[in-house]
């Protein structure tokens, strides 16, 4: 015999649990989506709050540096540079000056001495630009002591574009003369270079 199945139900029975299950699980996903963006929206808006911190506090320093950059143009341009460079070269003068060697000048000149002329005086000048100008006195015994003593200072790289002066007969017998000639001071010379002129 077959049992008997009543079906009372007014609807046929349709199991909804997968479906609810499904919705649960979207709903789930769907709180857990929006709990992301709302957090990813919160650590924008903190580092973008941030970045644009940092960004206000580099254009104020370059502000800055701009402020500095234009009072340093404007002192540049206020300064007076010929009197600058006037005071420069005065000041290198006087240097020049305080570093001239007596001792070495001497040497140089009794090397491109000759044998009969004698030095009288030495005035040295020294040029804003460094340079040293010598105005020397000399008495020869020959008439041959102004070429001479030119032509030795030719030969020395000390000594540049020796100028002739006046050139006179000494009463007493003799000759005096005077040159004008540019000197540039060694820092060292052999012994044997001085002595072989």
């Amino acid at each position: 015999m077959k049992p008997i199945h009543l079906n009372l139900a007014s609807r046929p029975y349709r199991d909804y649990r997968p479906v609810y299950a499904v919705v649960v699980l979207i709903s789930l996903l769907t709180a857990f989506l929006m709990l992301n963006n709302i957090e990813t929206w919160y650590r924008y808006k903190h580092d973008t709050r941030s970045t644009s911190g940092k960004i206000d506090e580099i254009e104020a320093k370059i502000r800055q540096e701009r402020q500095l950059q234009e009072i340093a143009q404007t002192r540049l341009r206020n300064l007076d540079l010929a009197t600058l460079d006037a005071q420069t070269r005065f000041v290198n003068a006087k240097l020049a000056e305080r570093a001239f060697s007596w001792s070495m000048l001497l040497d140089e000149l009794e090397s491109v001495l000759p044998a009969d002329v004698r030095l009288v005086t030495v005035s040295p000048s020294f040029g804003p630009d460094g340079t040293i100008s010598l105005a020397l006195d000399y008495e020869s015994k020959g008439p041959n002591g102004l070429t001479s003593t030119m032509n030795r200072m030719y030969a020395d790289p000390q000594f540049s574009n020796p100028f002739p002066g006046i050139e006179t007969v000494n009463p007493a017998g003799g000759y005096k003369f005077n040159l004008r000639v540019q000197y540039r001071p060694a820092t060292a010379k052999p012994a044997a270079v001085r002595t072989s002129k």
